[in-house]
């Protein structure tokens, strides 16, 4: 009873969730091919060494500490307020701080668009904290909602002014910071808990405790980083700028696979943390069951998503990024790995060895920027995602060993190593497909795809209406 009750969480913040994320996610996947015709590849690689830079420096600038406050915000026996003020005071004081110095070094050295990346970097930041404080309040609704407002917002000013005011790569940071802003301004509007007093005098110790647990999680973003991002300044040194459009423009295409992910990823952690069963068999047959769902959809996604990618980019897009439809495959196969790493991650959280995640990116982002410099010359732009999927893959493989007994799964090791043995050969064998054979294949792997995860699909609607008619 309490694992139905616990599926039935599971899935309807997934649902929930899903209402907020699932337009954005789409949208855009579907809005590439506008880059890709009013947006040379030129400026679309330096756009996207930017946005990568805004990843490197948002774990860096708020310390994580919002993954401290929802740490206490889902326990009941808390007070929310002060995590709240601590979290945003910390937040400000580091953004403004931040927005200072690199405004200081774009006086000696010149960063392009310099003022918009300031502004998205801090809306950004902002955003993702103040969403997170409202997945710790319980509020998932509201979290839903925010995600629709910023895409709705987002892609109406990206369409009008890239296509009617042709503002290029400045329209997408002014159509970023502006979605950002309004959507910070509903979450406050709406959700009062946020409204605490900023001005009170900060909490040293409430600040120190929280700090000792969130700071351990930044180096292993930044390791994180390097397996996702790193990969844009590698190409850029050795192939070139345009080089680096082409694999930023591959790199959008696995949003719909990490939409999946994500959607169970966020939903499985709210679950599992609040989840003070410790070890029973019941339990542990429970996560298990959650993992191999997770593995049998995700990889049997690849079935038709990797196919239809490439048949996607043949018909939609401008022939100067057509080599992007040969180097997603892997990028996909790296969304999976990144998946289950993420999955395996939330036993450091429950445990709250937090320096132990920090150890398995190390080793992962090591092994990314090794095998990438070792095949760039051989193998191009098929090196960079090919990397990232190794580095991936030794990261779930070094987690899932460590936190087996936290989590207690156990795996069907003949079924996964199957799918992705399937899946491998699919992503050498697409490289050489022609169009005709991609469309096909498409349908084949969907039908496979139905098919394979009949049950499960049966499955869901039964339990969403068990969990929704309570």
């Amino acid at each position: 009873m309490e694992n139905d009750n616990k599926t039935r969480r599971l899935l309807k913040g997934i649902v929930t969730y899903a209402i907020g994320d699932f337009g954005s996610k789409i949208l855009s996947f579907l809005i590439v091919p506008l880059y890709t015709y009013y947006i040379a590849p030129e400026s679309m690689g330096t756009y996207d060494i930017l946005v990568n830079l805004i990843g490197l420096l948002s774990p860096i600038i708020t310390l994580q500490i919002s993954d401290a406050a929802y740490r206490w915000l889902v326990d009941p026996r808390e007070e929310n307020a002060p995590y709240i003020r601590t979290t945003i005071q910390l937040l400000i004081h580091n953004c403004l701080f931040a927005a200072m110095i690199i405004l200081v070094i774009n006086h000696f050295v010149t960063i392009p668009y310099c003022v918009y990346f300031v502004l998205a970097l801090v809306s950004t930041r902002c955003l993702n904290t103040v969403k997170k404080l409202v997945r710790g309040l319980g509020n998932q609704k509201l979290f839903a909602l925010s995600g629709i407002i910023y895409t709705v917002i987002y892609l109406a000013l990206n369409v009008i002014q890239i296509v009617w005011m042709g503002r290029g790569v400045a329209a997408l940071f002014s159509s970023t910071i502006i979605a950002n802003l309004i959507s910070i301004f509903v979450l406050f509007l709406v959700e009062s808990q946020l409204r605490v007093n900023f001005f009170e005098k900060p909490d040293r110790n409430r600040l120190i405790k929280m700090l000792q647990y969130s700071i351990p999680l930044v180096p292993n973003l930044l390791n994180w980083w390097v397996i996702n991002s790193s990969d844009r300044y590698i190409v850029r040194g050795f192939l070139g700028l345009a080089s680096n459009g082409i694999l930023s423009v591959a790199g959008k295409f696995p949003t719909a696979l990490d939409m999946v992910i994500s959607l169970f990823s966020t939903s499985w952690q709210d679950v599992s943390i609040a989840d003070t069963d410790a070890g029973s068999a019941d339990r542990n047959a429970f996560y298990s069951g959650v993992f191999r769902t997770l593995y049998r959809t995700t990889m049997s996604m690849l079935w038709f998503l990797i196919p239809m990618t490439k048949a996607y980019v043949l018909l939609t897009m401008e022939a100067s990024y057509a080599g992007s439809a040969d180097i997603v495959a892997f990028y996909y196969l790296g969304s999976v790995f990144r998946g289950f790493s993420s999955f395996y991650g939330v036993g450091y959280l429950r445990s709250g060895n937090t320096r132990m995640a920090f150890r398995t990116s190390v080793v992962a982002a090591v092994v990314n920027v090794i095998i990438h410099l070792s095949l760039i010359r051989f193998l191009g732009l098929q090196a960079a995602p090919l990397s990232t999927f190794i580095a991936f893959f030794v990261m779930w493989l070094i987690r899932q060993r460590q936190n087996s007994e936290e989590l207690g799964i156990t795996i069907r090791r003949g079924e996964f190593a199957l799918l992705l043995i399937v899946d491998v050969l699919l992503s050498v064998i697409i490289i050489k497909i022609r169009l005709q054979v991609c469309l096909a294949m498409t349908v084949i792997g969907g039908i496979g795809f139905l098919i394979f995860n009949r049950k499960m699909i049966k499955m869901v609607p039964v339990k969403l209406l068990g969990r929704f008619s309570k």
